[in-house]
């Protein structure tokens, strides 16, 4: 038809296209069984069987090198094909499926979501960790731990010691306070899961490869890093003890928070305490909002 137009018509095959509503790329489709399959030169096979039996660890771009040296002109494009075609490849980690059971809670009130984490803080000639929790509604951080252990005893200390802050020894009786941890071996150690029980704290397991889970503590732990860590050197674990305590007091008694309003984690809490006993009711219906299994 396309041919017809162009003979008898005079049109040129664009508008010959139009005329009858075709694509230049339906017109010139070729099925791929239709393409003359590649061959490969069996020398170019051998020499790359011959440096993968010297060097199997190198892949396809160390491989091109080495065929350089060697006097081969092929680039890397082709040494890549050939090795696919041979199977020599190096193998490709693959990530594992991610797994989660638990749902975004957005808390209306303080001291019914908490969400702790650690990360690390490298302190000049050695690793340092930082153990924190957050209050996912007014951002405050009632517990932390910077030391050079990692370990279930730091990560219990912290929620004693927010426990401690905020409700003067144990979470009363008939009040719901839930923690979301990551499944590390800290946060599902025995001491661990005793110690919120005897604080009557109820533990919630993030999911499997799921950050996303803890977003309050994971978005603490990234600005930390950006305003604090990476604009300091620090020598040794006492500077880095030393700026953590400058910057925690900073980050609750001055830093303005947009999801806050533009108000400080301090002013948000004072402002709760405030009105704690007449949100009372409504802190109990809270609780159903969280999405969290009894």
């Amino acid at each position: 038809m396309v041919d017809k137009l162009v003979t008898e018509h005079g049109l040129n095959r664009s508008e010959a296209f139009r005329a009858i509503g075709l694509s230049h790329s339906s017109y010139y489709y070729r099925s791929k069984s239709s393409h003359r399959k590649r061959s490969f030169d069996p020398a170019l096979c051998a020499a790359i069987r011959a440096i993968h039996k010297r060097a199997s660890v190198y892949g396809y771009r160390k491989v091109c090198a080495t065929l350089h040296a060697s006097g081969w002109r092929v680039n890397h494009k082709r040494v890549l094909r050939y090795m696919r075609h041979l199977g020599l490849l190096q193998p490709r980690k693959t990530k594992g499926e991610t797994f989660s059971t638990v749902s975004l809670v957005k808390p209306e009130y303080s001291n019914i979501y908490w969400e702790e984490d650690l990360t690390y803080v490298w302190c000049g000639n050695q690793q340092g960790y930082l153990f924190a929790l957050i209050d996912g509604y007014d951002k405050e951080i009632p517990g932390d731990c910077l030391g050079d252990r990692c370990r279930a005893d730091e990560a219990a200390d912290v929620l004693e010691q927010a426990v401690f802050k905020r409700f003067g020894g144990r979470v009363p009786e008939g009040h719901r306070l839930v923690l979301r941890i990551d499944r590390g071996t800290q946060f599902r150690a025995r001491k661990f899961r005793e110690t919120a029980k005897r604080l009557g704290v109820e533990l919630e397991y993030a999911g499997i490869r799921c950050p996303d889970d803890k977003p309050y503590i994971e978005a603490f732990f990234s600005k930390y890093k950006t305003e604090e860590v990476y604009r300091n050197d620090y020598r040794n674990i006492g500077e880095a003890k030393e700026g953590w305590h400058f910057y925690r007091m900073w980050h609750e008694t001055e830093r303005v928070h947009q999801n806050l309003g533009y108000r400080t984690p301090k002013d948000v809490y004072e402002d709760f305490k405030k009105n704690e006993l007449d949100n009372a009711e409504k802190i109990c219906d809270n609780y159903e909002a969280l999405n969290c299994p009894k």
